[in-house]
């Protein structure tokens, strides 16, 4: 019985770091239930036309088989792409980010995100959808070190849809550069389940040896 509960014991603290509240830079890039992608925009990833653009991302850890992908659009139209690493306007810039899971949905999932833009100290209008496998609720989280903002996700769902919007300022919008983190958190309760039972089989094999 000592033996089981060492077991447990040792479970625990080795799934307590998962427990955490992670933000951008917590976790390794491309660790097990977490992506990470950057766009930047070069030639082969940027296609559409004036006003309406898709870009997939340059950089991509644990890519989910659906993918990932940014639509860069204006309500103008007036956005265009330089053809080289940069989006520009003369209105607001709006950025839809779609981000499926690898990880089955379970407790929640926290995206981090830090945009770049030359024009525009921060970003605004910032919202999360449903993308039609799960209905969640979101909480907007602050941005801290190089994250412009963070998004919790309750529960963690299949794909989600992150809005964001690049204000004009002067008369000109700029995004040169998106870099996303995401990290899909266990439910406390599959982790304990998951402990009693790596325990009870250790137990049993314990057993069958005497």
């Amino acid at each position: 019985m000592k033996r089981i509960l060492l077991s447990l014991v040792v479970c625990a603290l080795m799934a307590a770091p998962a427990l955490a509240l992670p933000s951008l830079g917590w976790w390794q890039e491309g660790d097990p239930g977490t992506t990470h992608q950057t766009w930047h925009f070069t030639p082969g990833y940027v296609g559409g036309v004036v006003g309406s653009y898709t870009a997939e991302p340059e950089v991509v850890a644990n890519p989910h088989p659906t993918g990932v992908e940014a639509t860069i659009y204006d309500a103008v139209p007036a956005v265009t792409w330089d053809g080289i690493t940069k989006f520009t306007s003369t209105a607001n810039i709006y950025v839809q980010l779609e981000i499926w899971n690898y990880e089955n949905p379970n407790a929640y999932k926290e995206i981090w995100v830090d945009v770049w833009s030359s024009s525009a100290p921060i970003v605004t209008g910032v919202t999360a959808h449903d993308g039609g496998a799960l209905t969640f609720s979101w909480t907007l989280l602050p941005g801290q070190g190089d994250a412009d903002f963070g998004i919790r996700i309750v529960p963690n769902p299949w794909v989600e849809k992150i809005f964001f919007t690049i204000p004009a300022v002067s008369g000109s919008a700029t995004l040169d550069y998106i870099h996303a983190d995401t990290i899909c958190i266990p439910a406390p309760g599959a982790i304990l389940l998951g402990s009693i039972g790596v325990a009870f089989v250790g137990w049993l094999r314990r057993r069958r040896t005497f």
